[in-house]
């Protein structure tokens, strides 16, 4: 879809009100889907990313075309609840990858937190 359509079907020409916004994202889910897919490679991250770069700009495109243009925020907003979301179910081995580091730093986290209550094990013992 072009802009100017998706700001026509949605009349968003004023900003995207919060009643409209799960329709905007439907729009741009389903173009960063086309763009992914138009990459024909499944799986891979480095696509995906060249592919929300390719959004990003019919976004600021978009928000050039309305009156007070689209905020930072809603760009945030959209790419924590959408496009992560997006990213981990077509890209299965990022989300495998990503686990995998984050139980490693839970993994670090917890022997950093034992190592600490030994410390203060050791303090609360000492009588000087």
């Amino acid at each position: 879809m072009k802009t100017k359509e998706i700001i026509a079907t949605l009349q968003i020409q004023e900003g995207v009100p919060v009643k409209k916004q799960k329709q905007f994202f439907a729009i741009l889910v389903k173009e960063l889907e086309e763009i992914y897919n138009g990459f024909g490679n499944k799986d891979s991250e480095r696509h995906f990313d060249a592919a929300v770069k390719q959004l990003r700009i019919k976004w600021e495109a978009i928000s050039k075309q309305v009156r007070y243009g689209l905020s930072d925020g809603l760009w945030n907003y959209f790419f924590a609840t959408e496009v992560i979301k997006l990213k981990e179910t077509l890209c299965p081995s990022w989300k495998e990858r990503r686990d995998i580091e984050h139980a490693k730093y839970e993994e670090r986290k917890r022997k950093r937190e034992e190592k600490q209550a030994k410390r203060n094990a050791a303090y609360a013992n000492d009588n000087y």
